[in-house]
């Protein structure tokens, strides 16, 4: 179903997204709830090697409680971080159930390590519904679901129009994702 949505784009219905990318960036990532300033900051601080005061931090801003997770984990999930490569997913399946219990804070921890991996959200994945794209909704790290997601956004960046891409010190997928987290939830 998604590789049909993926090869049968309606570019007609993407227009009106794609003309108020910059407004829609704007009204979400600079609300109150996203705390802009501590995401622009956070970027900056999070670097190798990956030590757990910098996942804390990314846990704070993103308002997550503190992890659970023992020594062993720990490690394997930062030899996953360093691993991983852009838009590789797969990679996901080799942790084990509590480090893929919550694709929203692996997501981050993806995000503000790579910068070029989305952070999951609820409200993108509606505004990619609107604009023909259905996600199909998981708590767990399913690395096809968050495959889509993150290639669809891909797809997205690769579509958008020269106006879509406004000067900011946000990564291009931070600045599609906060648009589409604000288009999904008008």
């Amino acid at each position: 179903m998604q590789t049909l949505a993926l090869l049968a784009v309606d570019k007609d219905r993407l227009a009106p997204f794609f003309s108020r990318v910059p407004e829609l960036f704007h009204s979400y990532h600079h609300s109150i709830e996203q705390d802009s300033l501590g995401y622009e900051e956070l970027l900056y601080k999070i670097r190798r090697p990956y030590s757990n005061h910098m996942l804390d931090m990314v846990d704070e801003w993103m308002g997550l409680e503190k992890r659970e997770i023992n020594g062993e984990q720990e490690i394997m999930l930062r030899l996953f971080l360093l691993a991983i490569r852009y838009p590789d997913t797969l990679l996901f399946e080799s942790l084990d159930d509590v480090l893929t219990s919550d694709l929203r804070r692996l997501s981050a921890y993806l995000h503000f390590t790579s910068h070029t991996y989305t952070i999951w959200d609820d409200d993108t994945r509606k505004g990619l519904a609107k604009l023909g794209f259905e996600i199909p909704d998981t708590k767990k790290a399913d690395p096809f679901i968050y495959g889509a997601y993150v290639g669809t956004i891909e797809l997205l960046k690769d579509l958008a129009p020269f106006t879509c891409f406004l000067e900011h010190d946000v990564p291009r997928q931070r600045l599609f994702q906060a648009a589409l987290a604000a288009y999904g939830r008008e």
